[in-house]
């Protein structure tokens, strides 16, 4: 276990899953993001890297696999790592077939980096995390900018208002660190579940979930202190 936050702050996923959830499962995304495993025992982050290895070098299906074989090569050490290991090939197949909905012919795609910056709502640090910048130039020459976000979750898919919502935030994002590079374009807005193989793009409509998340964060900096 890694040591406790101690000021309020919350990963994207984890907040658009909080948005739509019971209140004992609220309790205890609070409890795992005050109190996060130790980043060891994460299970996707090498999935994650090997996702956008492939999506800024061309999408060539032949840097999924050389990454895949490589998990397979890979000895683990512990149950947990063997786990692991087989997670991310999974992941990688499912990825695999998700490529054709994303459309994305004609678009500049580059990493975001290992230190991308945060939202700050209502006191609450959201860390959004995007994988990738996605950039088009539109039919009158001019560039739209949007981002590519990853989410791994086998057994805990996303509905339509958790990704909807995750998508809003992703959007947000956008707007507030990459306007330098051109408009955003809600179109470029991608969350892409990874396990279930579905596809969220950013909601034309925003303000209301805006709100929804002003008001989460406003009850998680207010039990934070509790958990």
């Amino acid at each position: 276990m890694a040591e406790s936050r101690e000021s309020p702050r919350v990963s994207v996923n984890k907040l658009g899953e909080y948005l739509t959830a019971s209140p004992a499962r609220r309790k205890r995304i609070i409890h795992d993001q005050k109190h996060p495993c130790d980043p060891q025992y994460l299970r996707y982050p090498e999935a994650s890297q090997a996702i956008t290895d492939f999506l800024c070098k061309g999408m060539n299906g032949g840097i999924l696999r050389d990454h895949q074989e490589r998990f397979f090569n890979t000895v683990p050490q512990t149950e947990f790592e063997a786990q692991r290991l087989h997670l991310c090939v999974e992941a990688l197949d499912r990825f695999a077939a998700v490529v054709p909905q994303l459309e994305l012919e004609g678009t500049i795609i580059s990493a975001v980096g290992q230190e991308p910056p945060v939202l700050e709502v209502a006191g609450v640090t959201i860390s959004v995390r995007p994988e990738v910048v996605l950039q088009m130039t539109d039919r009158r020459g001019e560039n739209k900018v949007g981002l590519l976000k990853l989410y791994f979750a086998k057994w805990h898919p996303l509905d339509e208002r958790s990704g909807q919502y995750i998508a809003t935030l992703l959007h947000s994002f956008a707007e507030q660190h990459l306007r330098h590079l051109g408009p955003v374009d809600q179109r470029l807005i991608r969350v892409v579940d990874v396990f279930a193989g579905t596809l969220f793009e950013a909601p034309k409509a925003n303000t209301r979930r805006l709100h929804d998340v002003e008001l989460a964060c406003e009850e998680i900096g207010a039990l934070w202190a509790i958990h």
